[in-house]
């Protein structure tokens, strides 16, 4: 994962530039290349840290990164749905990441595109330009779900109680059972996938044969 994602990143956009005045690293075009990129970086990045929750029984805080990854992935779809062609609400959002500098993302005062608006987008994306009812529902129910744990259900901390009687607690540091670990695990491995899929999307938009047939190859 982290290979393809920094090849894909030095392919496409290279490396940032460094801002002496700010003490921090920029790209100093604003484009809707830099945002993609930006947004699989991240999703690749929230992977590793799945892997480390899941094995170390933090399933809320894999909620959470879950919502995140999935959240970068669906914003890829709706950047890169008619490239290179920028909607008015591609340019939205574009303008509304780009606000959101060092010296800056306190102040903004741009509006971000409504997540149905990217949810749509992306089950045209995944079903030719159709719009699947079916397919919409199903990422509208992971979205929900996923959401939860970012803001901390009832539900969702209820979750990490449990034990053996009577030593029952809220598991704090984490969920030992192995069997749970197993099981979430393979929700890491979907993750993972639809991050590699995403990847191959951008490299395919992009022009990048050499690096989509690889990441194809591995699929």
């Amino acid at each position: 994962m982290t290979y393809f994602a920094e090849k894909l990143r030095a392919e496409s956009i290279g490396d940032p530039k460094w801002i002496d005045s700010k003490h921090v690293f920029e790209y100093p075009k604003q484009t809707v290349e830099v945002v993609t990129v930006l947004k699989l970086i991240r999703a690749a990045q929230g992977i590793h840290a799945l892997e480390i929750l899941c094995s170390n029984g933090l399933f809320i805080d894999m909620g959470v990164i879950f919502r995140s990854v999935g959240d970068c992935v669906a914003e890829i779809h709706f950047l890169l749905e008619n490239y290179p062609e920028q909607s008015n609400k591609v340019r939205q959002f574009m303008k509304e990441f780009y606000s959101k500098t060092i010296d800056g993302h306190l102040s903004s005062e741009e509006h971000p595109v409504l997540s149905s608006k990217i949810h749509n987008a992306m089950v045209r994306s995944l079903t030719g330009g159709k719009q699947d009812e079916k397919v919409k529902r199903m990422l509208s129910n992971v979205y929900r779900t996923f959401s939860g744990y970012v803001h901390a259900g009832y539900s969702h901390i209820m979750q990490m109680f449990g034990g053996t009687y009577p030593n029952r607690s809220f598991n704090i540091s984490g969920i030992p059972s192995q069997k749970q670990i197993d099981i979430h695990m393979q929700l890491v491995i979907e993750e993972y996938n639809s991050v590699l899929y995403a990847i191959a999307l951008v490299a395919k938009k992009f022009g990048l044969t050499g690096l989509y047939n690889e990441v194809v190859r591995y699929c």
